[in-house]
């Protein structure tokens, strides 16, 4: 190692002192930022009347299938979600398996409820992008199910009993996560338009800036229904014949409840929305040069001197450090992007959590799972996340192992937590109720 370098070495580890002084002093100013100027936070009924309550509709203690039916009944109905001739998007949560998947059981009622609508000549998509570079895996063709399917056997079923209408399809990231060699055929490209075809949509008018300056594309994807050849734009519509039609599209927002760990608490509606947005878009794997993606907006790297002239066990000693104390200190920014995303982009008709199963210490170990045998509805993501959190998550994790530490990253209300910061972080952006006085809940009676 020559002299210069050595100089470099010292001067890294000198320098991590003093980054972390910067960095809660940046931390106290971000906290402050985020418990002023909150933007008035409303929430929409399912009837379309908009007040500062939000509503959150729970049936619980029986199958996914009958929970289902029991909570369509307290919404009003299919009829007051979907209309006849909607394309329907229906996204789950395909990044993991057992408990951290959407339970499909209850994917499988709801889609039965619309086909079952009458005069139904829409049709239903169910679309997500879990991020890895083989699209058709994880969730979807997992043996390890959350109900009776994986995502590709639900598909298959309503396919044979004859229903064409019920599609899926894998909107796939620009940039390969892994840097091994991997088929080109598995990603997807830039687009501006629906006429330009399938993609995703880097628009640099659609921007998040963090309270910390970094800024992140708010991506959505464009994509062609193989069943109709409608052309879907995640933002602005259906699109046919050259121009966009007068055809309804309604986006059902369908994910699970789980533990997703210490820099994050819990992963829930509003963290589902990760699987929409390309997370190739920006730093630290794809451009454009000077964003960053929706996951990295607060996560800190370790400087790129580190990589060069520091020995691999030193080097794995100072990454755990880092993470430790710096890089995932300002994850919570996350959330404040998912807001954005919902307020310029789109945000759900109707959220659902599929809380038949749930993990209060992992999204995927099933000796730190339960079953609640619980269903949950609401417009206000926010609020939903927060209730699911501590009336169905919360008391299933103080019975578990280690039920101090889960209990305390999986608490809505603790201010400090991980999961608080994360939901607030949404809130800021005039998304939903963090308020339980605001949140009026309705079950079955």
């Amino acid at each position: 190692m020559t002299r210069r370098h050595l100089l470099k070495l010292v001067s890294t580890f000198i320098a991590l002192p003093l980054l972390h002084m910067v960095f809660s002093v940046l931390r106290a100013m971000g906290r402050t930022t985020s418990s002023q100027g909150v933007l008035p936070a409303k929430a929409t009924t399912i009837d379309g009347v908009t007040d500062m309550m939000s509503h959150v509709y729970v049936t619980r203690g029986k199958k996914p299938e009958e929970n289902m039916r029991d909570l369509l009944q307290l919404l009003g109905g299919i009829e007051k979600i979907i209309g006849s001739e909607d394309i329907v998007i229906l996204k789950p949560n395909a990044q993991w398996w057992n408990q951290g998947t959407t339970n499909t059981n209850a994917m499988k009622a709801f889609i039965e409820a619309i086909l079952k609508r009458p005069r139904f000549h829409g049709e239903i998509i169910i679309a997500e992008n879990h991020q890895y570079d083989e699209p058709n895996s994880r969730g979807w063709t997992t043996i390890e199910r959350n109900g009776d399917y994986n995502l590709n056997e639900l598909v298959e079923y309503f396919q044979k009993l004859g229903h064409p209408n019920v599609t899926k399809y894998h909107w796939r990231p620009v940039t390969p996560q892994s840097k091994s060699k991997t088929d080109p055929a598995n990603f997807s490209r830039i687009v501006e338009s629906p006429w330009q075809g399938d993609g995703y949509v880097y628009d640099k008018k659609l921007i998040y800036t963090s309270p910390l300056g970094r800024r992140c594309i708010l991506s959505y994807p464009i994509f062609t229904s193989s069943y109709s050849g409608t052309v879907i734009d995640f933002k602005n519509g259906a699109w046919k014949n050259g121009k966009y039609t007068s055809q309804q599209v309604k986006f059902i927002n369908f994910s699970g409840i789980n533990h997703h760990g210490s820099y994050c608490g819990v992963t829930a509606s509003v963290k589902n929305y990760m699987g929409i947005v390309d997370m190739s878009c920006g730093a630290p794997r794809g451009g454009p040069e000077g964003f960053f993606n929706v996951h990295n907006v607060g996560v800190r790297e370790l400087p790129n001197v580190y990589e060069r002239y520091v020995p691999w066990r030193i080097r794995n000693k100072l990454e755990l450090f880092w993470e430790t104390n710096y890089s995932h200190k300002y994850f919570h920014h996350t959330g404040g992007c998912l807001g954005a995303f919902m307020r310029k982009v789109r945000m759900a008709d109707l959220n659902i959590i599929t809380a038949d199963w749930v993990g209060f210490g992992s999204r995927t170990n099933t000796s730190l799972s339960g079953h609640p045998k619980a269903l949950l509805a609401s417009t206000d993501p926010v609020a939903l996340d927060s209730w699911a959190a501590r009336e169905i998550l919360l008391p299933l994790t103080q019975t578990g192992p280690d039920r101090e530490t889960f209990s305390a990253l999986n608490n809505p209300d603790s201010v400090e937590g991980p999961f608080r910061k994360f939901l607030q972080e949404c809130y800021n952006q005039g998304i939903g109720n963090l308020d339980p006085s605001l949140v009026k809940t309705h079950r079955v009676t």
